[in-house]
């Protein structure tokens, strides 16, 4: 499946239009960081490998809690509360093991793991201007 029927596919629904939103988010935001990095940390290459393992890290984050609620929304109350907490549970333990993981790589690594694993944070912040650069791919 080519890039643009999958960018059309996403801009159909508002709900995976924000999706769409918030990874393109993760990636400029990502690029960002890693530029500013690249001037003050050194080894390079481990903090480029921090950056993308946090900002992968940071996308599957954000799939997660999408087919969280998804999922959460179509069980009674019970049941979704206790799926929401295992579901978020399972989210910090992925995250303390990307970090663990790049901090037994490097000093570098582990900085740029944050600043990937935070990409999202900063993604959902400027959500707004991302929304408005975006062209609709219907």
């Amino acid at each position: 499946m080519g890039i643009k029927k999958t960018l059309r596919r996403m801009s159909k629904r508002p709900e995976t239009r924000t999706l769409l939103e918030l990874y393109v988010g993760i990636i400029v935001s990502c690029i960002i960081m890693l530029g500013v990095g690249l001037i003050f940390l050194r080894p390079m290459w481990m903090y480029l490998v921090g950056i993308i393992g946090g900002g992968l890290g940071a996308a599957f984050q954000l799939y997660n809690m999408y087919d969280t609620i998804d999922r959460a929304l179509s069980v009674d109350e019970g049941k979704a509360r206790g799926y929401m907490t295992a579901k978020s549970m399972f989210r910090l333990i992925i995250s303390a093991v990307i970090m663990v993981v790049a901090y037994f790589i490097g000093v570098a690594t582990f900085v740029g793991s944050i600043l990937g694993l935070f990409s999202l944070k900063i993604s959902a912040l400027i959500n707004p201007l991302i929304k408005k650069v975006l062209p609709d791919f219907r």
